[in-house]
């Protein structure tokens, strides 16, 4: 009896699940749409690349540069210093 009143509830959870996923698929969002870029190769004066990705990717990518950034400026930007190992 225990079993079937787990697998009743693993049916009404799925279910749920299934009917919000309808939903979402339902309204296209502002977000799914693709947005190329034109970005130029390093070291090259005439290759370029074309990267395509969504309004959300590119917000992730940019808080990803952003971040990586900060964190190879280290104290400059108020972070805590890496320290230099040379010479010990």
């Amino acid at each position: 009896m225990k079993g079937f009143w787990i697998s009743a509830g693993a049916l009404v959870a799925l279910a749920g699940v299934s009917a919000s996923a309808q939903e979402q698929q339902a309204e296209p969002a502002k977000d799914e749409k693709k947005i190329c870029r034109t970005e130029r190769v390093t070291g090259s004066l005439t290759r370029s690349s074309r990267i395509c990705l969504t309004a959300a990717q590119w917000r992730e990518l940019s808080v990803r540069t952003k971040k990586g950034v900060d964190e190879m400026q280290g104290g400059a930007a108020g972070g805590t210093a890496v320290q230099n190992n040379v010479g010990l």
